[in-house]
């Protein structure tokens, strides 16, 4: 597969809260090793440098474009039990691509890393950090759809996630063939999907992911057509 250097990226850092404190840390690196691998595996044509743990409870990737951060952050969700902060940064790079996350390095990287420190400072779920002055919007929604998120109960989380997943598969699936896929009625799964306000989340993701999509396109960057080459992974 080749990779074509751009003139930037979105960095995606993360730290699990407070994981020194955990009596079950060893199962909480797991699960987030093996979310890692499903991300890395979901979204290999979208990432340049593979997601990786670069310091026991952190962990680093970099995407090719901001269109799938909420799939992927949902990726995290389901398969991390303990809550966790994200930055998140978009700039360009000063090194040459490599599968190793750890040997790049760059303003989108600097973003990334000072966003995380803002978010751990002030104990919000995310910070976004870019050139855009709607940046600040951009991670007031981000805390709003993911403050939502980590309110569910365990049930509602399990059923939530499910719903969405065959949603995203089969946009024409029915409510009834949901649920009969999870073993409940019909008006249970309209009643917890109501309770953890997911068609004011979806709405929310949607419209971010259109914004984010048509900021990324037009949002002033071009590419140096001078500083194009292609990696061969």
């Amino acid at each position: 597969m080749t990779r074509t250097l751009q003139n930037r990226y979105v960095v995606v850092t993360g730290d699990l809260k407070s994981s020194r404190k955990l009596k079950d840390r060893a199962e909480v690196q797991e699960e987030l090793k093996n979310a890692l691998r499903i991300v890395n595996r979901r979204f290999d044509e979208e990432i340049p440098s593979k997601f990786m743990v670069v310091g026991g409870d952190s962990f680093q990737g970099m995407l090719s474009s901001p269109k799938y951060l909420f799939d992927i952050y949902y990726v995290f969700f389901e398969n991390i039990r303990h809550q966790f902060y994200l930055g998140i940064g978009v700039g360009d790079i000063s090194t040459g691509l490599s599968e190793n996350v750890g040997e790049i390095d760059g303003e989108s990287f600097h973003k990334a890393s000072d966003a995380l420190e803002r978010a751990k400072k002030e104990n919000i779920w995310i910070v976004f950090k870019s050139e855009w002055e709607i940046e600040g919007v951009v991670t007031c929604l981000l805390n709003f759809m993911v403050d939502v998120m980590w309110s569910w109960t365990k049930r509602q989380r399990e059923i939530v996630t499910y719903y969405r997943k065959v949603k995203n598969e089969k946009s024409s699936v029915t409510l009834e063939e949901v649920a009969e896929g999870i073993g409940i009625k019909k008006q249970t799964l309209s009643k917890i999907l109501k309770r953890s306000k997911y068609k004011l989340l979806k709405e929310a993701e949607d419209t971010f992911v259109d914004f984010i999509s048509q900021k990324w396109l037009t949002g002033g960057y071009k590419p140096k057509m001078a500083d194009r080459e292609v990696m061969v992974k």
